[in-house]
This record gives structure tokens, C-alpha cells and sequence, in this order.
């Protein structure tokens, strides 16, 4: 049986949204793209030393960067830590990498600070894009609705928590892509048909693991790691 790994927040609508201004090319040559969560939500936070907002949080915010960016080359970051119960915990994390292609990606998010906020940017040498809010289906999902009832309703951002195209022409919102996190299985589903690739190959989240790894190392010996390449 094939390994497949569950990074629903690929298919989160923002997400989505800010791929398909990457693949429009609006923002002509590529440079960076920054990509900001903070929850205000200490009560869960997991401790340990294995445990950590690095591990978890992170690892779906390095996962989309990774998704949208392609492979990492070198990986810096910056980690907060407190000790509940004298168990030193990551509770904060920076995350800057350089992507096989040079596009440079930062992720960053915090728990404990009392701030619940969003934010994507990307720039280009066209211009930038800039988002807030936050994918709109685990709510949706709490509240009792499901894709399945919804169908082409399902998942998509609020006008008011649409992102801006910034370019010589103007800024213009750009319409939310529908977030979808049923599709992962649609294609796993497919996928095992012999009709799709599959959603999330092991070996993709594996990589995602190289970089959290290096994340540590990096933040306790504040120097830049180089992954190995291919």
C-alpha cells in the first residue's frame, strides 16, 4: 500500500487562492513569499521536547511553502520556548528557506501571545500579493456542515477576507479559490485507480521532515543549514 500523508492545509482556500496567483505570473519574476499564523490558543499547545509548535503547526506551514515553492536548499530559523512543567517546549518559530529555484519563503507562528491573526504576502518584480483572514472549512466543519451537503458552495473566503493584486495597473481583490480538503482523499482515491499521481507521496513528507529538522538545528546553533540536493 502506498504512503501518503495527510497535509490537508495544501487545499486550505487561501492557500489555493495564492497559488493561482503564482501560477498567473502576475507578479512577474518571483522573489519571496511570507506566510504568517498566530493562534491564540496556549491550551493547546503540546509539550515536550518532541512535541513543540514547530513539529505541529509548522509542519503544515513549511508543508504549503514546500508545496507552492518546490524543494528546499538552505533553511535558517528562529524558535521561542517556555517550560511548562519543566519541559522545554517550542512555542514560537520563524522558519526562512531558500527554495531550489531561488525564491526565498518564511514561515512563521505563535500560540501563547494572545494574537489571533493571518497573513500572506508575496512579492514579485510586478508587484506583491497580500491576504488575511484564514481558511474557512475546520469552522464550517465544528458548525456541523460538510462538503458533501454544500457541493460547489463549500469552502470558499468571505469578499471581505479577499486578497489584493498590487501592480502598476492598481490593487484589485482577487476572488477566493475554493478550499477543499476532500480532494485530498478524491485523489488519493484516484490515484490508487491508476488515474492521478498521488496527493502527498511519502517521500514529499519526508522532506517536509528534513526541514523541520534542520529548523532545530539551525535555531540552537543560529547559523544557516544546507540540505542536501538530489
Amino acid at each position: 500500500m502506498p504512503l501518503n500523508v495527510f497535509h490537508n492545509r495544501r487545499w486550505d482556500a487561501d492557500i489555493q487562492t495564492l497559488a493561482a496567483v503564482l501560477d498567473s505570473a502576475e507578479l512577474g519574476e518571483l522573489w519571496s513569499v511570507e506566510s504568517r499564523m498566530d493562534q491564540a490558543n496556549a491550551a493547546t499547545l503540546e509539550v515536550g521536547p518532541d512535541a513543540g509548535l514547530l513539529r505541529d503547526l509548522g509542519s503544515h506551514l513549511v508543508d504549503q511553502m514546500l508545496w507552492l515553492l518546490g524543494p528546499a536548499h538552505t533553511v535558517h530559523a528562529e524558535l521561542d520556548h517556555v517550560e511548562p512543567m519543566g519541559r522545554r517546549t517550542d512555542c514560537r518559530f520563524a522558519v526562512s528557506l531558500t527554495h531550489a529555484g531561488g525564491v526565498r519563503s518564511r514561515a512563521s507562528a505563535s500560540k501563547i501571545n494572545h494574537i489571533e491573526d493571518r497573513e500572506l504576502r508575496a512579492y514579485g518584480s510586478s508587484g506583491s500579493y497580500v491576504a488575511r483572514g484564514t481558511d474557512v472549512q475546520a469552522q464550517a466543519i465544528f458548525a456541523g456542515r460538510r462538503p458533501l451537503d454544500e457541493g460547489s458552495r463549500w469552502g470558499y473566503d468571505a469578499p471581505e477576507h479577499w486578497g489584493t493584486l498590487n501592480t502598476a495597473a492598481g490593487s484589485v481583490p482577487v476572488p477566493s479559490e475554493q478550499g477543499a480538503y476532500q480532494d485530498y482523499y478524491t485523489l488519493f482515491a484516484a490515484a490508487l485507480r491508476g488515474d492521478a499521481d498521488f496527493p502527498v507521496p511519502a517521500e514529499q513528507a519526508v522532506h517536509t521532515l528534513e526541514v523541520l529538522d534542520a529548523a532545530r538545528t539551525s535555531a540552537a546553533q543560529n547559523r544557516v543549514v544546507d540540505l542536501p540536493q538530489d
